[in-house]
């Protein structure tokens, strides 16, 4: 088994790249005035993180929690705000756990990674799609609350190899209660990390069938706690539903929604992170495509800088899907 972080130690060089990285991301550029206001200096924070990491004595500044409920399904969710100091700790541990977030992560796990996201998500599917084979879509129940802090260190001591590495991970975890945090950098790329032995369950799966091994799976992608397996036979697919059901519960006590085998057809279409995919076309989800719509037609009456800014963020989905005739007939070429 190869282990990672082999004697590296948490020094100012390592958290000025960490710190360069939580600049370029929005929570950087959102934050990066309070940094002044609350330590002085970009220096003067990366030097107290490095003292506290050496000392083991690292402070974290309460997290503030608030309630947002989705517009898309209605679900509440608690969302974490952490302070300046903890985003770029979060960062720290991210860059120190690089090596081993690279060799497990699967590829088609594509939220959070840079050139990854919902379009290469939605393009993928379309491709899969005119294979008119079945499709299976497992959600994770409470992903984020369920996968607690001691599931994540059992993981990172068996392949991490530096104190200081574990230390700033322990210390980060112990702030967010039992499970991960929804807002949290970190916890989201340590929700990958856990999810991905899932995923490379699913490439192992085989079958013989008169003395040739087949793969169970076909294709799969994951985003978040979204997972889309596809296959070409409907008793293989429903095992490796079954397989993965398994391990999620018994390795990481992760419990999953009911689920069903479909076929994918123009009457039954992959809905993946706010695209609806057949085999002919690529549309807006519903709800989504009410959403935009209502929000081009609020500018239009009303034309305001907030509603010109929703506006314009909406427009992609139109653009990147086989929306022209809607667009053309409601005029939102105009808008």
């Amino acid at each position: 088994m190869k282990s990672y972080c082999k004697g590296l130690r948490v020094d100012e060089a390592l958290i000025s790249r960490a710190y360069e990285s939580w600049l370029k991301a929005p929570a950087g550029k959102k934050n990066e005035w309070r940094v002044g206001d609350e330590h002085g200096s970009s220096e003067a924070l990366i030097s107290e993180i490095a003292s506290e990491v050496s000392s083991r004595s690292l402070t974290l500044r309460q997290i503030k929690r608030y309630r947002h409920r989705e517009p898309t399904n209605g679900k509440l969710r608690i969302i974490g705000v952490e302070s300046v100091k903890q985003q770029v700790c979060d960062y720290v541990a991210i860059e120190a756990l690089k090596g081993l977030l690279h060799a497990k992560v699967g590829f088609w796990q594509v939220s959070s990674v840079k050139g990854k996201g919902q379009l290469m998500a939605a393009n993928a599917v379309s491709r899969w799609s005119q294979e008119r084979g079945y499709f299976v879509h497992i959600d994770v129940r409470k992903c984020y609350p369920s996968i607690k802090a001691d599931v994540v260190m059992r993981i990172l001591r068996r392949y991490v190899r530096s104190p200081d590495v574990l230390y700033v991970c322990e210390t980060l975890l112990a702030t967010y209660g039992e499970g991960l945090e929804i807002g949290s950098y970190f916890s989201l790329r340590m929700a990958q990390l856990v999810l991905s032995f899932g995923y490379h369950a699913i490439e192992g799966m085989h079958k013989t069938r008169r003395g040739s091994s087949r793969k169970l799976v076909s294709h799969q992608i994951w985003y978040a706690d979204d997972i889309y397996l596809f296959g070409h036979d409907k008793r293989d697919l429903r095992s490796a539903a079954r397989q993965l059901q398994k391990l999620l519960l018994n390795e990481f006590g992760l419990h999953v929604k009911p689920w069903k085998i479909c076929q994918i057809s123009e009457q039954e279409p992959v809905d993946v992170v706010g695209f609806t995919v057949r085999p002919s076309r690529v549309t807006l989800r519903a709800t989504l495509f009410l959403r935009a719509s209502r929000a081009f037609r609020k500018y239009r009456s009303e034309p305001t800088l907030r509603r010109a800014r929703r506006v314009t963020s909406y427009g992609g989905w139109f653009e990147h899907t086989d929306s022209l005739g809607v667009v053309m007939d409601n005029g939102f070429d105009k808008v």
